[in-house]
């Protein structure tokens, strides 16, 4: 049985999360970085820098001041 992805531990019944946990762990990553406005920067962020656009040090200035607006 796949354990669920929201990092509970819990075993699913053959689905990537346990009912409600997908949502549970959508809010919890919101909190973290301050709101959905902000966890849409961070993941353009990684996606600019995945595809080669953004080096690793303006990465690194961005995630900071992302975190730090909370």
């Amino acid at each position: 049985m796949p354990i669920c992805a929201c990092g509970c531990g819990e075993t699913t019944k053959g689905g990537k999360f346990l009912p409600g946990h997908e949502q549970k762990l959508r809010k919890s990553m919101e909190e973290k970085v301050g709101g959905v406005a902000l966890l849409a920067r961070l993941v353009a962020a990684a996606k600019l820098y995945a595809d080669g656009k953004m080096g690793l040090e303006d990465l690194g200035r961005l995630v900071q001041l992302i975190f730090r607006q909370d």
